[in-house]
């Protein structure tokens, strides 16, 4: 069924950008210039963005109409021109200081380069939101494949830290680098935190819920060697005691800072408590700058009455899968979440599940509803020498408007993260698969703790499903509330006034000397 068959079933404000055509090799130079501008010669992009958000391909800008609190996840990939560098990518609102900063590092001999960076913002109507990057020094280009991903938070529980000042603790014992209690140990200034009933506490870099429900927990690390050659680090996310994900990379003093991407679904209870840990299996590492610790509850769907389904409904969808084991080592395309790709025991764990049914042995999420769903594919790869990587994210077989490359250089750089990134329509009974494509003829390993994450952020219900009405259109007794106020939006979205009541009555406002009386259907009548 096609997308125009379907209706939105909330008015949750999203926005979507991807690079298809990459830029120019030199479009960004030592001035920070936005990542969506269109002006990047050679550059294409393309965009599915929420009536009240408007997206200025000419200036790479998004404008709200509407106020709240959103969600900015920017998956950025990027070609480094002739000479290493650090990229610095900033977000900020309308001309005021960047409220996000991170400066990864960009080694031109490991083109291209993803990174990925996330923050909750407040916003207020009619702000405007920068997304900028520079390479101070040097230039380099937009690659196909980088996005943005921006999504209004509905359920009014999240909290968001970012490191404002890096750490230089440079320790070979285990910590949590967002503690502040650390010697030498991360900052968070104001600009760096955000939160509404999750509580961050700094002294001990925890995240503690206010309730039971689904959280999406998005970490994204950056880190450096801590003055080691070589260092190997384990990035564990943990509820109490529990460890939920475990990811191991290495660093190496020549390409750091880098950046690692972790995210998750769990079920949370009352007053579970998040935290970060990072155990140093070789060497020394230090947090810096930008790294960023999310959480936040997702919002179920409202039930439509007498059918058991759901409509609307941020997170009524959602899956979280993590292997457990390497994949077998091979030069050609793999789905690393088929079993039969995997060695030794071949299993997976799902974190939590609804309304997404998943596979192991084809390797497919099969969603049950229609909607417009997140997808964050995080595979930890490994090469037997230097190697290009092309991640993808398909439905029914064919590649979605996301695809990323990346080198990963073997022994400096490898294990290494890569993130892919979609946001996408999808219809009842569709089936999601990723895959990893080793562009030479080099072994490629997904490693143990890949990992993917989806859920449906906003809804759709068929125009033809007889199920698929507005919430209290028709009561449980039959009474029809039409033209009840709340029913009057909830109907359809629309930018429109309301037609007047008597217009929508049929037949003309006088019949046989009536007057200008019409007969009407009156709120609560049967």
């Amino acid at each position: 069924m096609p997308v125009s068959d379907y209706t939105y079933s909330s008015r949750t404000s999203f926005a979507h950008v991807l690079c298809t055509t990459s830029s120019a090799v030199d479009a960004i130079g030592t001035t920070g210039l936005p990542v969506f501008d269109s002006d990047h010669g050679s550059v294409v992009f393309t965009n599915n963005v929420s009536s009240d958000i408007t997206y200025t391909a000419a200036a790479g800008t998004f404008t709200f109409a509407k106020a709240g609190t959103y969600h900015v996840v920017l998956t950025l990939v990027t070609s480094q021109e002739t000479s290493d560098r650090l990229q610095t990518t900033t977000f900020s609102l309308n001309s005021a200081a960047a409220i996000y900063a991170a400066a990864p590092f960009a080694d031109f001999a490991m083109d291209p380069t993803e990174t990925t960076h996330q923050r909750i913002i407040t916003i207020a109507a009619d702000d405007v939101l920068h997304i900028k990057t520079t390479t101070p020094g040097h230039t380099m280009g937009i690659v196909k494949g980088t996005s943005v991903v921006i999504t209004e938070i509905t359920s009014g529980v999240f909290a968001s830290s970012t490191v404002t000042t890096a750490g230089s603790n440079n320790t070979t014992s285990a910590f949590n680098p967002f503690d502040t209690d650390l010697s030498g140990g991360p900052v968070f200034a104001t600009a760096g935190k955000i939160a509404s009933g999750v509580i961050f506490t700094q002294t001990d870099g925890s995240m503690t819920v206010p309730s039971a429900g689904k959280y999406l927990i998005m970490i994204n690390h950056l880190f450096a060697a801590g003055g080691s050659t070589n260092s190997v680090v384990a990035m564990l996310l943990k509820k109490g005691s529990t460890v939920l994900l475990t990811n191991t990379v290495k660093l190496h003093s020549t390409i750091d800072p880098v950046e690692h991407t972790m995210c998750v679904i769990e079920d949370l209870a009352a007053d579970d408590v998040l935290t970060v840990s990072y155990d140093i299996v070789g060497g020394q590492v230090q947090a810096e700058l930008g790294a960023t610790f999310t959480v936040i509850k997702l919002q179920e769907g409202q039930p439509i009455s007498g059918t058991g389904r759901g409509i609307g409904g941020y997170g009524s969808a959602y899956i979280s899968v993590v292997s457990n084991q390497d994949s077998t080592a091979g030069a050609t395309e793999v789905n690393p979440f088929d079993e039969d790709t995997l060695t030794g025991d071949a299993t997976f764990t799902t974190r939590t599940s609804s309304g997404i049914t998943f596979t192991p042995a084809a390797g497919t999420f099969t969603v049950n509803d229609p909607g417009l769903y997140f997808i964050m594919h995080n595979p930890i790869l490994d090469g037997a020498t230097d190697i290009v990587v092309t991640t993808k994210i398909l439905v029914n077989g064919s590649i979605v408007a996301s695809s990323d490359t990346a080198l990963i250089k073997h022994g400096t750089g490898d294990p290494a993260n890569l993130t892919n990134t979609a946001f996408v329509e999808l219809q009842r009974n569709d089936v999601v698969t990723v895959l990893s494509d080793a562009n030479t003829a080099v072994n490629l390993t997904h490693k143990l703790g890949s990992h993917i994450t989806m859920f449906r952020y906003y809804g759709f219900f068929e125009f033809s499903d007889v199920n698929a009405v507005a919430p209290k259109l028709i009561s449980d007794d039959l009474t029809v509330n039409t033209f009840s106020q709340e029913n009057l939006s909830g109907q359809y979205d629309r930018n429109s006034a309301q037609v007047p009541f008597k217009f929508g009555v049929r037949g003309p406002g006088t019949l046989r000397g009536r007057g200008t009386n019409p007969s009407v259907v009156k709120l609560g009548d049967s």
